[in-house]
């Protein structure tokens, strides 16, 4: 009698896996445009937004009291560059991690507002921004990406970990020293 491991065949492992593949592309493409135009808001004053000065104001607003104006920096080029990094799907696991670091930030900020969005203080929508980037952190870019080829792209799960990691403790660290 024969081993049925022995028998299966070889799994494909760069098979194309067309709604996962596509379904990928669509959250990358959503959490970029939306983080990315909070970055061109909080970095440019861009639709409607801030600018930098105005938003240290609003991080000043939301309970945090040192360095608002560097952390303000910080946060719109996360949101920018994580942005763009993750539209054409390049150094995702980096990516993603950075913009779920700044949404927990903002959960974290907005929770004792209640949850629904309803009044301007809820925390719903950036919590929905949080599971989208924790989403793509543990399955990866896709295959349409510039990740293809890429060792975090086959095997996203391990590296996708350790970006959590960092992305959690990068958020305790923001929240300890600038608030």
């Amino acid at each position: 009698m024969l081993n049925p491991v022995e028998d299966a065949p070889a799994r494909e492992p760069d098979r194309w896996h067309g709604g996962l593949d596509v379904g990928l592309l669509v959250l990358r493409l959503l959490l970029g445009v939306i983080m990315g135009a909070h970055g061109l808001q909080h970095l440019f004053g861009l639709f409607g937004g801030p600018g930098i000065d105005g938003f240290a104001k609003v991080l000043t607003g939301f309970g945090y009291t040192t360095q608002t104006t560097l952390l303000s920096w910080i946060t719109g080029v996360t949101e920018l560059g994580g942005s763009l990094l993750l539209i054409v799907g390049l150094f995702t696991p980096v990516a993603s991690a950075a913009l779920l670091g700044v949404a927990i930030n903002i959960v974290y900020v907005k929770f004792r507002g209640g949850f629904f969005e309803g009044s301007g203080k809820g925390f719903e929508f950036e919590l929905l921004l949080a599971g989208v980037a924790l989403s793509i952190l543990c399955m990866g870019a896709g295959r349409i990406s510039l990740d293809r080829n890429t060792p975090w792209r086959k095997r996203p799960m391990p590296i996708g970990l350790l970006a959590l990691l960092l992305s959690v403790a990068a958020s305790v660290v923001v929240l300890v020293l600038c608030r």
